[in-house]
């Protein structure tokens, strides 16, 4: 039986798990320990793990009511598992600097959960930095909620220029085929109900009911909530270690990543698996 210990990562967010056996079988209680502890705290840390892409498949799969791999490989496929890599010719966004997002929030019917595994990491190591949109929602000024109650935001793919401060160029990924959602700004959580500030610097275009200028402006306003360094959570990585997170009730971010800096190899794992058809982006650097 395996015991596992849970370590608040921030007040707000975020649990650091001790105590997991990838080669012993969880038990009920150990998994409906991760499940609650992932509904209420929205990201799971794991340190020194020796994993493959199945086992992570499965602990991600787990978050959402799968019980387990199959043993044969099949729970993994190439919409399953890739490389986020700055060593790699296809590997996932590979340099540059990413703007807060969740990831397709672009699509009617976004991810649930992601993950990330560290492969190969060389220091230093760019961090992946993530924000709560659940916390930020409680959280949220009473003036600033009444101006945003009722709105709706549109989504698109590819990457907005904000975020232009000293620290990296944006990585702009380039589809031939964009596509885009119009959403809530208070969005219902989909498993939980809870309400969701969503918005987000790379992929929002602009709140529906304003003009361009004032959407923009209040967009601003409330990304300086959403992403005040205070309650922000930056994880810098380490070999071994699983960050697997709510990709609805959070945001990540990743500083500046060099194509020739030191060796970033992280191991990403989702699900559930679209149901859509993703065109692979190419990527250019907004200069």
């Amino acid at each position: 039986m395996t015991k596992l210990e849970i370590r608040d990562l921030t007040p707000a967010y975020g649990a650091e798990v001790s105590g997991l056996d990838p080669s012993t079988e969880l038990d009920d209680e150990d998994i409906a320990l991760l499940r609650k502890t992932f509904d209420e705290r929205s990201l799971l840390l794991f340190r020194d793990l020796d994993i493959d892409a199945e086992y992570q498949a499965y602990l991600v799969k787990l978050m959402i009511g799968h019980d387990g791999p199959t043993g044969d490989g099949k729970d993994v496929d190439a919409a399953d598992a890739f490389n986020v890599s700055n060593r790699e010719d296809d590997g996932g966004a590979p340099y540059g600097k990413l703007l807060f997002h969740s990831d397709m929030m672009w699509a009617e019917n976004p991810v649930h959960v992601l993950s990330l595994y560290g492969l190969e990491l060389e220091p230093p190591v760019a961090p992946t930095v993530f924000t709560s949109s659940a916390q930020a929602w409680k959280t949220l000024p009473a003036e600033l909620r009444s101006r945003v109650e009722g709105k709706h935001a549109v989504h698109a793919t590819g990457q907005r220029e904000r975020g232009k401060e000293p620290g990296g160029e944006l990585l702009q990924p380039i589809r031939e085929n964009q596509q885009s959602t119009t959403k809530p700004v208070g969005n219902a959580h989909p498993r939980t109900g809870d309400t969701l500030l969503y918005v987000c610097q790379m992929m929002t275009d602009n709140i529906v009911e304003l003009p361009a200028d004032e959407s923009e402006e209040l967009l601003e306003e409330l990304f300086a909530h959403l992403y005040d360094k205070k309650i922000t959570y930056s994880h810098d990585w380490r070999q071994g270690d699983l960050v697997l997170w709510d990709n609805m009730a959070m945001q990540h971010a990743r500083l500046q990543v060099d194509k020739d800096g030191p060796v970033r190899t992280l191991r990403k794992v989702i699900a559930p698996k679209p149901n859509i058809k993703i065109e692979k982006p190419k990527f250019s650097k907004v200069s």
